[in-house]
């Protein structure tokens, strides 16, 4: 069951995306806790390198970002990383920044059907979604919140031009 969260795996939309990360870490990790900080896989990289006490070089791991100070404090407020970057498997891109998240596009762009939908003039021509509202992404706000829109766009387009997504 994919729970509250909209889709399947390929997709761009939640279920394609949210997996527990699960930690063992005798007298680090406290057994049972939990941190809603959003972790990617890219991120072991730089997480690894700060366990054994060691920094990624600024030309590598260019996506990843060090999660073990959530690892160590599961009430970490503080995001670990400015956004985070989502990529369907037919190549539609999103982008989610706290309670946010853009898609730049409509349909699943995955294995969900409808995968690709034209969009229509006067229509929205992506998503965007409130997930702490709207955990299973029903209510498209791209219309209602151009100012987020806008943002998002931007930080996401900066993102593709500079290469990566993690502060150098």
């Amino acid at each position: 069951s994919n729970g509250p969260w909209r889709g399947q795996k390929s997709d761009i939309h939640e279920a394609g995306h949210r997996v527990p990360f699960i930690c063992r870490w005798p007298g680090k990790v406290k057994p049972g806790t939990q941190s809603h900080q959003t972790i990617c896989l890219t991120d072991l990289l730089a997480t690894f390198a700060a366990v054994v006490g060691d920094s990624l070089p600024a030309d590598a791991g260019q996506d990843s970002c060090n999660v073990l100070p959530a690892l160590l404090d599961p009430g970490l407020e503080e995001p670990i990383r400015e956004a985070t970057v989502h990529h369907s498997g037919n190549g539609l891109f999103a982008i989610r920044q706290g309670p946010w998240k853009l898609i730049l596009g409509l349909g699943s762009g995955g294995f969900t059907a409808p995968q690709q939908v034209k969009p229509t003039p006067g229509g929205p021509q992506g998503q965007l979604y409130d997930l702490q509202d709207d955990p299973g992404e029903q209510k498209n706000l791209w219309l209602e919140r151009p100012d987020v829109v806008e943002r998002l766009t931007a930080l996401l387009e900066r993102y593709r031009q500079q290469g990566y997504s993690r502060s150098r």
